[in-house]
């Protein structure tokens, strides 16, 4: 005797069987990879990636990383009607960068110290923190945080709010998305040419996992970074203000 959940289920295998016509079943698998390759070949497929990466620049969540790799790895992974790589390149570089700057200057229009994350406790202290580390070490500062998805966040409105000077960030950004960009699109190529002869939809998949693993092997890595650097100082001035030895 069939269970309600069996009875429940049994219309929608049938569909599936019916959908596959003479051929009986159809696999999921196929039905996903046709619809990627539609989207993929699309002109709406480049504004969706600008669009990502502008808001990724003050919506971490956002996953734009993602999409480049996985349009990489879709280009090589299943050649044909696929956009072309000069257009993932150009609309990835010219959304992040224009994202950043739109954080720049949110940053100089609203009292980030007011954003309850950093009003108070830890929050505070890190704002101060970047402020400091922005004006001292402004260009590896800003080029490490572009890897670091709550990093550039950050970074970028701190920027605006401390009265960092745009043209130097401007440049400094643009040559960081410009890496950026370059890296997600060598994951991509990288899965899709191993993985692609296997599977096209594997390809994608892998690469695009890969890429969020690596953001958070990144984001581990420049935290570390940081506290070894801030411990350095730490000590150094602990040294320099320490009492001279009685003779």
């Amino acid at each position: 005797m069939l269970t309600p959940a069996l009875l429940n289920a049994a219309p929608a295998l049938a569909l599936l069987r019916t959908a596959g016509g003479d051929g009986g079943w159809v696999p999921i698998s196929q039905t996903i990879t046709e619809w990627i390759h539609s989207f993929a070949g699309s002109p709406l497929a480049l504004m969706v990636l600008a669009g990502l990466c502008f808001t990724d620049a003050f919506s971490p969540p956002v996953p734009a990383e993602s999409i480049v790799i996985g349009l990489t790895s879709w280009y090589f992974a299943a050649p044909g009607h696929v956009v072309p790589l000069s257009g993932i390149f150009l609309c990835a570089v010219v959304g992040a960068t224009l994202g950043d700057s739109f954080a720049f200057f949110l940053g100089t229009r609203i009292h980030v110290q007011r954003i309850k994350s950093w009003r108070d406790g830890k929050g505070e202290q890190a704002f101060e923190r970047t402020a400091k580390l922005l004006h001292k070490r402004g260009t590896s500062f800003i080029f490490a945080a572009r890897f670091v998805p709550g990093g550039r966040v950050a970074v970028n409105m701190c920027a605006g709010a401390t009265g960092f000077p745009y043209s130097r960030f401007l440049r400094t950004d643009l040559t960081a998305v410009i890496c950026w960009v370059s890296y997600g699109m060598s994951i991509g190529f990288a899965s899709g040419s191993i993985l692609g002869p296997i599977n096209p939809l594997l390809a994608t998949l892998v690469g695009m996992v890969g890429g969020v693993i690596l953001s958070i092997l990144l984001d581990r890595l420049v935290a570390w970074l940081q506290r070894r650097f801030q411990s350095g100082r730490r000590d150094s001035s602990e040294e320099s203000t320490g009492s001279e030895p009685q003779k």
